[in-house]
């Protein structure tokens, strides 16, 4: 599977179809059974007979062969491979027993000999040409608006099962959807069309849709070279021929990225500019405790909970800059803000890039020196315009921020930064302090 050479758009659709690198199956009969298994399925399907449920049992259906896949793979060491597969199959149905047995015992890495390699290749592409038209028909049941996200990600896990049978019938459904000009629609199926197999057709007219809808709604888009996923939305009335400005919002520890660019774009008013929250690591606690804010797979969290979460958070950040920069004509200096523990990454730019800033407005921000990388000695320091808003209610402030904000202002002054300032706000608790961020920030525009 390849990607594009872009940061590409990620959206909220379920996680897609299992794919591993391919790996072989060995042994016929308990692959009869799989086939024999799917295609009973299709048959009951096709008749009609329980149209009230047929969503579930198409689920059912899925799910089922999906488990018997796993249960080949388990034994034949193909462990990351059955416990996909395993996965896959009981967010279909959750009481899939056999998934579950196979979740317990697939575990480790895979280490199949080269003969089951090739087989499970074969195998497996062989199910997927009868697996996918099952996915595609589950798209296609009837739901509540509010699940489309869904059942179009079941329109793409079929398309990753079998990219050259699905290929023209994904093509013709986003086709469709731009002709109704339901962008939404086209966009996931788009995205997810993308993130299986790269398309020069598919990628010019997911750019389209894109800027179509980043005006209207938060795409969530995919760093080019990194793992960061981030928030978007573009300017009201964007185009590629000037230059524009770019306002960054850090969430805190509630993780709720999502609402905040909302919130975000709904307090903006006349500062026109791209709005970006990204999803960082270093603003919140226990990463797993959050894994439903999230847009990131489990084994990511997973990987940082333990991990130096603010390298993770500038490395990836300093690329979403470069990609929107580029792919969006934006500015080549922000304007950022960050809420409680979003104050982390905010003041890491401050401290450690002022030379890509516009001004710096943290909120009821947290302060951990610990976390800084490089401390930077760039002219652009020294007049960076820096400025605190605390609310003088916070519950935090005494035991927590104030001394946290006597640590950061000692460090500015100590190398150099010689206008960091705080502004106590009235009757404000922990609170993002829009009213006062950003007319702040239209005060600094050129």
């Amino acid at each position: 599977m390849t990607s594009p050479s872009h940061g590409s758009f990620i959206g909220t659709i379920p996680k897609a179809a299992y794919n591993p690198t391919p790996r072989p199956l060995h042994g016929e009969k308990p692959m009869r059974r799989l086939v024999l298994t799917v295609l009973a399925a299709s048959l009951a399907f096709a008749d009609g007979k329980s149209p009230a449920s047929k969503d579930v049992e198409l689920k059912k259906a899925i799910a089922g062969g999906l488990a018997e896949l796993a249960a080949w793979a388990q034994p034949k060491k193909l462990n990351a491979e059955a416990r996909g597969l395993a996965d896959e199959a009981l967010a279909l149905d959750a009481a899939n027993a056999k998934a579950k047995e196979i979740q317990g015992k697939a575990t480790g890495d895979s280490a199949a000999s080269e003969t089951d390699l090739k087989e499970w290749a074969s195998k497996k592409a062989a199910f997927g040409k009868k697996i996918a038209p099952l996915y595609i028909d589950l798209s296609k049941q009837k739901h509540a608006a509010k699940d489309d996200l869904l059942f179009d990600g079941y329109f793409v896990k079929g398309f990753e099962w079998a990219p050259k049978e699905a290929g023209p019938m994904i093509d013709a459904a986003w086709r469709e959807a731009v002709g109704k000009k339901d962008w939404g629609r086209a966009l996931r199926l788009l995205s997810g069309a993308q993130r299986v197999q790269d398309d020069p057709a598919r990628a010019k007219a997911l750019r389209e849709v894109e800027l179509r809808e980043g005006e209207r709604t938060p795409l969530v888009r995919k760093a080019s070279t990194h793992d960061m996923q981030y928030y978007l939305v573009l300017p009201k009335d964007w185009s590629p021929a000037k230059k524009w400005p770019i306002l960054v919002y850090v969430e805190g520890a509630g993780a709720n990225f999502r609402g905040a660019i909302e919130n975000l774009a709904g307090q903006r008013g006349d500062f026109n500019a791209i709005l970006i929250t990204p999803q960082t690591f270093s603003s919140t606690n226990v990463l797993m405790d959050m894994k439903a804010k999230y847009t990131y797979d489990t084994a990511l969290l997973q990987k940082w909970e333990g991990g130096e979460k603010m390298k993770f958070d500038e490395e990836g950040f300093l690329n979403v800059l470069a990609d929107v920069k580029k792919e969006f004509n934006g500015e080549d200096r922000i304007y950022i803000t960050g809420f409680s523990g979003g104050g982390n990454l905010t003041w890491q730019m401050v401290f450690c890039h002022p030379e890509m800033l516009v001004a710096a407005a943290p909120a009821c921000p947290n302060f951990y020196p610990h976390q800084l990388s490089a401390i930077s000695t760039d002219a652009a320091r020294e007049t960076l315009p820096v400025k605190v808003f605390q609310g003088d209610k916070d519950g935090y402030l005494e035991s927590l921020l104030e001394p946290q904000w006597l640590g950061a202002k000692k460090l500015a002054d100590e190398k150099g930064w010689k206008n960091v300032s705080r502004e106590m706000v009235p009757g404000a608790g922990h609170d993002t302090c829009w009213n006062k961020v950003i007319p702040f920030f239209k005060a600094q525009k050129k």
